[in-house]
């Protein structure tokens, strides 16, 4: 029998996502990387999936409250909270 799935930590306040950004920083400054200049693309693009799902979450429930259909910008495993 499978283990369950480990809860993912909350990311909604901003010591969680703090601590989600050092723990990517931390990954990325593991695999050989120079600098913070070259995981700066992948940082703004974490962030912007972030800023992305935020927004379509309160689109979502705009929608559902006037019986209108949402649609995603990004299907899973690419919004932030997969």
């Amino acid at each position: 029998m499978p283990k369950p799935a480990k809860p993912k930590p909350k990311t909604t306040t901003r010591s969680g996502l703090d601590s989600a950004i050092w723990g990517v920083c931390d990954i990325l400054r593991r695999s050989n990387c120079a600098g913070a200049l070259q995981y700066v693309p992948e940082l703004t693009w974490i962030l912007f999936l972030r800023i992305l799902d935020e927004t379509e979450e309160i689109e979502a429930m705009k929608a559902a409250v006037v019986g209108a259909e949402f649609r995603p910008s990004l299907e899973a495993p690419f919004r932030w909270r997969d």
